[in-house]
């Protein structure tokens, strides 16, 4: 007979690192919603774009989805610390 969720370690072990991963969330959710606005006034102010600030956002943007996926049980890789932080794919038309 095997044992029930919260009888295995490794369940303790998970929710521990998911409500970490929650609170980091919430910050990167608040970094990416400033680097919207940042970007967004800096196209308005300019006609130029600014690829380091568009690599930023796009990043930032595949951290929270890997977050999310992780907090979902979509997958059980953590996101970065325990992965590189994602690279900017570029952007999407």
């Amino acid at each position: 007979m095997s044992k029930p969720g919260y009888a295995n370690q490794e369940f303790w072990i998970r929710m521990l690192f998911m409500l970490v991963y929650w609170g980091v969330l919430n910050i990167a959710l608040t970094v990416f919603g400033f680097l919207v606005i940042i970007a967004t006034l800096v196209r308005f102010a300019s006609k130029s774009e600014v690829s380091l600030l568009d690599q930023w956002v796009s990043s930032t943007g595949t951290f929270i989805k890997q977050t999310i996926s992780f907090l979902s049980f979509t997958k059980d890789e953590k996101p970065f610390p325990f992965q590189s932080w994602p690279e900017s794919n570029g952007r999407e038309d």
